[in-house]
């Protein structure tokens, strides 16, 4: 395959010039024609990109020629999607009249004739230029290739097998032996209990990359010898910078930026306890041994027996920190029935030894093994590729390829030849992902969101752009390019990581295309970045560093502490991503970055988000988290600009109000909240109007401005199929029983729901959808006043938890919460119940069989615990606190009810006042 992000590029641009805001252009005199030489010339040069990929490992000349077609390419792109963006604002500009007037920096320079001819001069350019490379395309005697036979010749990716995107990957081979040592090791204080002077004795586990240092660690960590013996345990990412402030942070989770305060707050948490650390991928050398010795003087506080536990490439490394033979580790490298074992699950996930297509490839199968020497992540790389592989001449091209002739190290082929199986714009998200520092989770919604911010998804009619980023990220994780992938919950959504090595690939790939900006790697190469992470506090660029971001096209900064009206230079940025600004409102100069398609403010001062905002056309994800002044939107969105619109997340308890017309970005797919309006904003029947088919969570916020039943069932909300999670709030308390009651009716979700919140409800009775719940597996009630009675909660099949606070009219769990006889099961999964200021409760329902913790606050007049309490297998804990009845009954050994729970491993029963 060609490289990437030019293949990919000149693939996007070939497809591009017959969409009709473009040939709006061809209109002018002499454009026609320059655009179409653009679109033939392009097509040219696409049939020899295979060839010259190929050519350029050997040819510097090839090289230096795709570097000078990349450079053009990425600028037609830009005059492109210029051309796009501008027609469609003139196109809106017509439709609306002239209406809606704003203060723009559009003036003359948006002329309609004067843009048409500015990007018209730009397109006779770049002709210019393209005519000039594909003329030297000659000199390198390039074959043309088909990219469909390209695909073919490398493995065939339209193979008809079907495969999973999630690999099952709990059996872990060949470490049971090492797992049980190294556990028995740890657990043993005599050995190593001091290193010559060093209070903290460490193990290491060293040995070369993808030989699978951080898997042994991790079935460690997990081991039940080591859960037990020791109090307490922590998992930190050191990485190649050994940052002795981020090691203690992640730890003790300390706020104070000072490194003694840090270490005070870390010997807090430590002192006395036996505790264990996992530093996973040290670095460490002489020259850090003083930052070593920094921290080890929060670590030595710990009771005897704790014990950092490092993973390291570096053997030096390990002898550095753990100065005793018997606390080194060097891991071994898989058998080969073991490395078979492994390749066989993935490669042919589901099918048994006796399959014939294994038999068939077995052979093959097992020469592939073989060059992968033993090492884990060089077989599951290879496993997951050949799983998308079906004939054996499909398996004898990788066993053949000449990548494996590469003696840079042992692992490189084989995740350069999975690599090199990928679509170009596959190749294109994953090599993105550099941009992520090493060990970081990585949110699956975040990186397709960028993926399309940065148009690496080719459309494909009518599906939307994030399924068909799914698709890519479902696909790479099932070729082993992402691992540990979970669901973390509903609003967070999928997470992932990327192996070390797979982030070397990944940052080697995007070359000086990306600049990634760590404490220690403070530095720019290329005249032309395309892409910038910049995590470092406190950090500015210098003028000749800007100067080098010309091109820039993302700009993820997680600490930006620079001028903000600078930001509008960077004319092509396609993402923006600003953490902890200091500015109160963005410059209305914003609207200069017409090719913005993700926007992104995060813990910020912000109140004002600049009308001329909605002149961002392309904008397709708006996120404004956490940034608690923000009182309004836009008012323009009401008219239609924001088409593009995706995402609109916006959480500020201060927002008085969705703006009216939010029902015209009919392209949305997310809202994180709708704050009902009255007089000057959104309705909620405007929510009815969305289709929003990616919301997992919403937040219905202002409920008392619902002007009742029939207001609250435009919302639609029944009809939102993917809606996981919801939030009711009301605020105020000036309104009749009977009114929020009817709201609360009229707001019926799927049965699909998963959660639940009601807060400041001032209704007597529930709803009667809530016993329609089936999927519920969590429901809260924050300062229901008026509530005397709950719900109907105990046939709900699925809930897990229950959480009740502010409630002082409540007397009791409804009727149909109590047993009739002993062959009916209430609160079949309940595990959590916690109530807190419930003042007139007096009785809880008598079973809950799956109950795990019960916490009790504030409650005056609860009399009881539930009468099975003794029953209830799986309950471990048990709080108590500012109740007076109940503590006295529950007071140890004298209590009339301690009998029943003084086998309960950990109780917390605040004694009652004497």
């Amino acid at each position: 395959m060609a490289d990437p992000i030019i293949s990919a590029l000149v693939n996007d641009l070939v497809g591009r010039f017959t969409s009709a805001a473009i040939q709006e252009y061809g209109l002018l005199k002499g454009v026609k024609n320059d655009l179409s030489a653009l679109e033939n010339t392009f097509k040219q040069i696409q049939g020899v990109l295979y060839d010259a990929e190929m050519k350029q490992t050997t040819q510097k000349d090839v090289e230096e020629w795709l570097r000078t077609l990349k450079s053009a390419s990425l600028q037609a792109e830009n005059v492109l999607d210029e051309a796009k963006t501008k027609a469609m604002i003139q196109r809106m500009h017509g439709e609306m009249g002239r209406k809606y007037k704003v203060r723009t920096f559009f003036t003359s320079r948006h002329n309609p004739l004067m843009v048409k001819t500015r990007i018209a001069h730009k397109v006779k350019n770049i002709r210019n230029k393209l005519e000039v490379i594909d003329a030297n395309r000659s000199r390198f005697q390039l074959t043309p290739t088909n990219m469909r036979e390209d695909v073919a010749r490398i493995g065939g990716e339209f193979s008809n097998r079907e495969t999973s995107s999630l690999v099952n990957l709990s059996k872990i081979y060949g470490r049971d032996a090492e797992k049980k040592m190294i556990a028995v090791k740890i657990c043993n204080q005599e050995i190593g209990i001091r290193h010559e002077g060093d209070d903290v004795r460490v193990y290491a586990i060293w040995g070369m990359g993808g030989i699978g240092k951080t898997t042994l660690a991790q079935l460690v960590y997990n081991h039940e010898m080591v859960k037990t013996h020791f109090e307490l345990k922590c998992w930190v990412y050191v990485s190649a910078v050994f940052d002795v402030k981020r090691i203690i942070k992640a730890i003790c989770g300390s706020e104070d930026s000072r490194l003694e305060a840090m270490q005070v707050c870390l010997q807090n948490k430590l002192r006395g306890k036996k505790f264990f650390i996992v530093m996973d991928d040290v670095w460490i050398e002489n020259k850090d041994m003083d930052q070593w010795d920094e921290l080890c003087k929060s670590l030595s506080c710990g009771a005897i027996g704790s014990t950092v536990m490092v993973t390291t490439r570096k053997k030096d490394t390990a002898q550095l920190m753990a100065k005793i033979p018997e606390l080194q580790h060097n891991v071994a490298v898989l058998s080969k029935e073991e490395s078979w074992s492994l390749f066989k699950m993935l490669a042919f996930p589901g099918v048994g030894d006796q399959d014939e297509n294994v038999r068939e490839l077995e052979l093959v199968g097992r020469e592939i093994v073989e060059k992968c020497k033993g090492l884990p992540l060089a077989v599951k790389t290879l496993g997951s590729l050949m799983s998308t592989k079906e004939r054996v001449d499909q398996w004898q091209l990788v066993n053949n390829n000449f990548m494996w002739e590469m003696q840079d190290n042992d692992i490189l082929p084989a995740l350069r030849l999975s690599y090199d199986n990928l679509l170009p714009h596959w190749k294109q998200c994953f090599a993105y992902c550099c941009l992520f520092s090493k060990g970081e989770e990585m949110s699956k919604d975040l990186l397709i969101e960028l993926w399309m911010a940065n148009e690496f998804i080719p459309s494909k009619g009518d599906v939307s752009l994030y399924v068909l980023g799914e698709e890519i990220f479902d696909s790479l994780v099932q070729r082993s390019f992402f691992q540990d992938v979970v669901e973390k919950d509903i609003d967070t959504g999928v997470m992932c990581k990327m192996h070390d090595l797979m982030h070397d690939l990944a940052q080697y790939e995007m070359g000086d295309d990306c600049a990634v900006i760590e404490p220690g790697k403070e530095l720019i190469r290329s005249d032309e970045v395309l892409h910038l992470s910049l995590s470092c506090e406190d950090f500015e660029l210098s003028k000749q560093d800007l100067k080098k971001l010309r091109s820039v096209r993302s700009m993820l900064y997680w600490n930006y502490t620079s001028n903000l009206s600078q930001i509008s230079n960077y004319v092509y940025l396609r993402v923006l991503y600003l953490n902890r600004i200091k500015s109160s409102t963005l410059p209305e100069s914003i609207c200069k970055l017409i090719h913005l398609r993700y926007l992104k403010i995060s813990l910020s001062r912000i109140k004002v988000i600049p009308e001329s905002i909605i002149y961002l056309q392309n904008l397709q994800t708006l996120i404004i988290e956490e940034c608690g002044r923000l009182r309004e939107l836009p008012k323009g969105l009401r008219y239609m600009y924001m088409r593009n619109l995706q995402r609109l997340d916006t959480e500020s308890l201060e927002l008085q109000h969705m703006p009216v017309g939010i029902k015209e970005l009919t392209n949305l797919r997310r809202l994180s909240q709708f704050v009902v309006g009255k007089d000057d904003g959104a309705r909620i029947g405007e929510l009815g109007n969305l289709n929003l088919l990616g919301m997992r969570k919403l937040k219905l916020r202002r409920l008392e401005n619902v002007g009742g039943l029939r207001d609250a069932k435009n919302a639609n909300l029944k009809d939102k199929t993917n809606l996981k999670s919801l939030e009711l709030y009301w605020s105020g308390d000036e309104r009749s029983e009977t009114f929020d009651s009817e709201v609360v009716e009229g707001l019926e979700p799927n049965s699909g729901l998963q959660e639940l919140t009601i807060w400041g409800y001032m209704g007597i009775l529930s709803p009667s959808w809530m016993v329609k719940l089936v999927n519920l597996t969590s429901i809260q009630f924050w300062f229901l006043k008026k509530c005397e009675q709950l719900p109907p909660l105990g046939k709900l099949p699925s809930l897990k938890r229950i959480y009740m606070l502010g409630m002082p009219s409540l007397k009791c769990f409804h009727d149909d919460d109590r047993a009739t006889s002993k062959d009916e099961i209430l609160f079949p999964k309940l595990q959590e119940l916690d109530i807190t200021t419930c003042w007139s409760l007096v009785s809880l329902p008598n079973n809950f069989p799956k109950l795990q913790s019960l916490k009790i606050f504030d409650c005056k007049k609860l009399r009881s615990l539930p009468g099975e309490i003794q029953s209830f297998k799986d309950l471990n804990q048990i709080t108590i606190k500012s109740c007076k009845i109940l503590s006295r009954r529950c007071e140890k050994e004298i209590g009339k009810d301690w009998p029943k729970i003084s086998h309960i491993p950990h109780l917390n029963i605040e004694p009652p006042p004497r």
